[in-house]
């Protein structure tokens, strides 16, 4: 890896070699080589500062004075991924054309195989001897009623979606204002783990809705329509409606409450609503069993028929509760499913945010830009998915499961 220089020729309007073979650069822009992209973006910028990389290529290349400044390097990173991005959103709205949705995932067909919700489930037999071995006799026939089914592991789809926030930069600093007097700003990434037994793929940009059609046009180019489609989330409101908006035209899907989330909302709910840690953590040992197996109703009841004398804020008790109405649909019997092999968390897609986010973009004292952020998480994506050999060679991508990956 190094810099090289090439003769050129002209012969007056005829022809020019320096533009004819190679795209016209302006000013000193430099043609990057797939070897430079490969280790100062694929290995270098998704790992550690543009600094770090930009003085490891320099140095590499014994060009320590006059070198690559690191702010050109994130200016050539941020403008590749901007090519990625412009190849996926053009490769979204071909797929989703042709398949009757307009460029705002809106689908305007009536294929009536879409409307049928008959998802694949596992065998009657075998959910009922999972409830015989995990649930206790006198409230197993009312966790086998829980609506939410138990998907046959070969015919359907896992999808992990989540937000992942990062500090954003200020355009402009305030004279005179602290930094903590500041109100802190966050640019928001949306990641979406698919997967399934042939294999995963990940997600990445700006806007819960732009991944869902991402996602959209990757079940139709990976052949997936006739699989369920079971979303794991974290029971944001928004998140959950967004899900059931963008999938209105199809109804083998279903949205299951990661149990963590669940866990840790009662958890730090109760925490402020009830009076002492005796309390509370007697109200979690009668609550947390109830809604591990499904029975959300009694789980309501119990916190609706609580003492007012151990009460400290009604308000946030009442907002557990109203969180429990809301989010019942979407919370299984977690038991059965555990018994029988089946996901209850969206944790894949939490690892997800650590190593297309996190890891590269939430030390301290960072703060980015939108661009930026998003740049680097997709960069990251890019190298997760395996795709980075066929952009950096062909210009294109997949946009397919990657089987046997280490996810």
């Amino acid at each position: 890896m190094g810099r090289f220089e090439f003769v050129t020729h002209r012969v007056g309007s005829e022809y020019d070699t320096s533009k004819d073979l190679f795209p016209e650069l302006t000013g000193k822009e430099f043609y990057k080589t797939t070897g430079f992209k490969e280790i100062a973006m694929i290995y270098g910028d998704t790992e550690q500062s543009y600094r770090k990389t930009a003085e490891l290529i320099n140095r590499i290349r014994y060009q320590e004075q006059g070198g690559t400044p690191y702010r050109t390097l994130q200016e050539n990173t941020e403008k590749e991924v901007s090519n990625v991005i412009d190849y996926l959103e053009e490769k979204t709205r071909r797929i989703l054309e042709k398949h009757g949705f307009g460029e705002d995932g809106v689908y305007n067909g009536s294929n009536p195989e879409y409307a049928r919700n008959e998802p694949v489930t596992l065998d009657e037999d075998k959910i009922r001897d999972a409830a015989e071995k995990c649930i206790a006799c006198d409230i197993r026939e009312e966790a086998l009623e829980n609506p939410v089914c138990y998907e046959h592991p070969e015919n359907t789809t896992n999808v992990s979606i989540d937000d992942v926030n990062v500090k954003r930069q200020e355009e402009s600093r305030q004279k005179g204002v602290r930094s903590e007097e500041r109100k802190l700003k966050y640019v928001h990434n949306t990641i979406a783990h698919v997967s399934n037994e042939e294999g995963a793929y990940t997600l990445n940009r700006y806007g819960i809705r732009t991944v869902l059609c991402y996602l959209i046009a990757f079940v139709f180019n990976n052949g997936l329509i006739g699989n369920r489609l079971q979303f794991f989330t974290d029971g944001h409101t928004t998140l959950n409606d967004t899900i059931l908006k963008c999938f209105n035209w199809f109804k083998n899907i279903g949205i299951i409450l990661d149990w963590y989330h669940l866990e840790k909302k009662c958890k730090e709910q109760l925490s402020m609503a009830l009076k002492g840690r005796i309390v509370r953590n007697e109200t979690l040992e009668r609550l947390l069993p109830l809604l591990w197996n499904g029975l959300t109703d009694k789980a309501i009841a119990l916190l609706e028929g609580m003492n007012p004398s151990q009460i400290k804020d009604e308000s946030v008790l009442e907002k557990l509760v109203q969180y429990l109405h809301r989010n019942k649909p979407y919370i299984p019997c977690y038991a059965i499913r555990k018994h029988l092999g089946l996901r209850n968390s969206s944790n894949i897609g939490e690892k997800m945010n650590d190593l297309v986010v996190s890891e590269r973009q939430k030390h301290n004292g960072m703060s980015w830009s939108k661009p930026g952020s998003v740049a680097l998480a997709s960069l990251t994506a890019l190298k997760r998915n395996r795709e980075t050999e066929n952009w950096l060679e062909n210009q294109k991508l997949d946009f397919k499961l990657v089987a046997n990956s280490a996810w």
